[in-house]
């Protein structure tokens, strides 16, 4: 590994720092529903950063659409009302989050203009396998405008080690902070009765749950899963898929797919949820499964090892910390992959599969807390505000 220092950020002086305070976010819109786990990746996020007495203020282009998601207190949160030029020049720091829209067009123009140092946090809109989606319109649009923002950031965010690669592609010489996403852990303990969950849904009973919990979108590899679970559905009769999350166009191929294979009696859909409802999806799960394409940092895997579940997951998750953990089964992103992970997953005994779950919990409560990366972020805040040597989250080039 090079020894070589990160480069500092880039500041200017336009607007003097005296007037400037407390630390601004953007996104196009807090809609879990359309966004899924990006809006609780952003309120985990900014919500850990208020509680450690930091001004945090969320700016949003368009209507947010939280329902009954909860908002973490110390958090001010915004519309399209706001003057987002006034707003970021303000800002002691600015962070945004995604890539190809308006809302960091716009803001990293005006940052640049005003001064304030800026962030950008992909959230895996930077992985091979997003490029590859409406791939000449992201090329063009990276030459043109993107990629300027990207190289002119004082810093990017990655929430995995891939992503750090990702983004260097696009940004060479810009520094990156490797902070992923956290979880808070109250939430997920004294879950309800999983009695709740079976008196609406009968058919998870006496069954063996696997839960899938997050959009229903292409890239989540729902495909694999039908096949893996006709592989093993006739070994394991009491096999039951619970979907939980809002359908993004793959819910249809999925059925089409579970219903040639007769499978379709075997998998129930509940649509999105959240808030207490999600607790008493949580609760009667037995299992957790992400066979996805391509994800930034799974929340979904994070919040499923705080629910001391067994989880199966693809190496398209980028989340090797959960093997070397012993925290769940990770597998290649194809079907013979998912098909043998989730075969090995059926076969431990529930006395393994508690193993399993005990020691992914650990991994949480040790290394993936919102408050431990909420710390990180604060400490790269600073530095890219006010100078000096870069912190520890800044990866070193090579």
């Amino acid at each position: 590994m090079s020894l070589v220092q990160p480069r500092a950020p880039q500041r200017r002086s336009e607007t003097p720092r005296h007037v400037r305070s407390g630390w601004l976010h953007v996104c196009n819109g807090l809609d879990p529903v359309r966004d899924g786990g990006m809006v609780p990746s952003i309120l985990g996020m900014t919500g850990a950063l208020a509680a450690q007495g930091d001004a945090i203020t969320i700016v949003s282009p368009t209507p947010s659409n939280l329902g009954d998601t909860t908002v973490p207190g110390g958090l001010v949160l915004k519309g399209p009302e706001t003057d987002l030029a006034e707003a970021i020049a303000q800002a002691e720091v600015l962070h945004m989050h995604g890539l190809w829209q308006g809302h960091t067009r716009r803001g990293s123009r005006i940052a640049r203009s005003a001064g304030v140092p800026y962030l950008i946090a992909a959230h895996g809109m930077a992985e091979p396998w997003a490029l590859r989606h409406k791939r000449l319109k992201k090329r063009i649009y990276t030459a043109l405008v993107e990629g300027k923002n990207l190289r002119r950031a004082a810093c990017l965010h990655a929430l995995s080690r891939p992503e750090i690669g990702h983004l260097r592609a696009l940004a060479p010489r810009t520094p990156v902070c490797f902070i992923p996403n956290g979880v808070n852990l109250a939430p997920f303990d004294d879950l309800p009765s999983r009695a709740v969950l079976e008196a609406e849904h009968p058919e998870l009973q006496g069954k063996f749950v696997i839960l899938f919990f997050g959009r229903i979108h292409v890239k989540k590899g729902l495909d694999l899963l039908a096949h893996a679970l006709a592989s093993v559905g006739q070994d394991h009769p009491n096999v039951h898929v619970l979907l939980a999350g809002n359908d993004d166009g793959a819910l249809s191929p999925f059925r089409s797919a579970v219903e040639s294979l007769g499978l379709a009696s075997r998998v129930t859909w509940v649509g999105h949820v959240s808030g207490e409802r999600a607790r008493q999806v949580w609760a009667a799960a037995d299992a957790f499964i992400l066979p996805s394409y391509s994800e930034g940092f799974s929340m979904a895997i994070l919040e499923a090892l705080a629910c001391r579940l067994p989880a199966l997951i693809t190496t398209a998750c980028h989340f090797p910390e959960l093997d070397d953990a012993d925290g769940g089964i990770v597998v290649e992103p194809t079907i013979d992959g998912v098909t043998s992970g989730l075969r090995a997953l059926l076969e431990r005994s529930p006395q393994e599969r508690a193993e399993l779950g005990r020691n992914g919990r650990g991994l949480v409560e040790q290394k993936y807390t919102w408050d431990q990366q909420a710390q990180r972020l604060a400490e790269v805040y600073r530095w890219v505000a006010r100078g000096g040597t870069a912190p520890e989250a800044v990866v070193v080039e090579g």
